[in-house]
């Protein structure tokens, strides 16, 4: 424990995963309906970790079901804005973090969620334009004729 209490004076967030912070939000991500500000707040924390340095950005990546919960989140996407966005935002600095943890995103399926989530915003927005478009046209002033 003394080992611990070191660690976090000298690196708060890489003491707190050593002690299994990333776990236990796992556990909570998982059991317990948590509002989205909580959401937001246990996502940026692992993004805060995952930036700190390429180790702790392994950690997040080695942490067990962690990796598979972000992909539900992403593929599902019932979960607020703001946490998939930071969803998203983990993903990238996990990716951009090494050859290892990527290949543990790829495992994880998790590239492919972040494809699915972005080719659904993609429609959805091309829907929107679509709709519109159209309402756009039937604003417009009748030709001459």
């Amino acid at each position: 424990a003394g080992g611990d209490a070191e660690l976090c004076r000298r690196d708060l967030l890489g003491g707190w995963l050593k002690m299994g912070l990333a776990e236990r939000l796992r556990y909570l991500a998982e059991v317990a309906d948590l509002e989205p500000a909580a959401r937001q707040h246990a996502l940026t924390l692992l993004c805060m970790a995952a930036r700190g340095s390429p180790a702790r950005a392994l950690t997040i990546c080695r942490t067990p079901r962690l990796l598979p919960l972000v992909a539900s989140m992403l593929r599902c996407g019932d979960a607020d804005a703001a946490s998939l966005a930071l969803a998203l935002s983990l993903v990238q600095l996990l990716a951009s973090s090494g050859r290892e943890s990527a290949a543990f995103l790829l495992e994880a399926e998790v590239l492919s969620s972040c494809h699915a989530r972005f080719l659904s915003a993609t429609r959805a927005t091309a829907a929107h334009d679509a709709v519109s478009d159209l309402a756009d046209a039937r604003r417009l002033p009748a030709g001459p004729g």
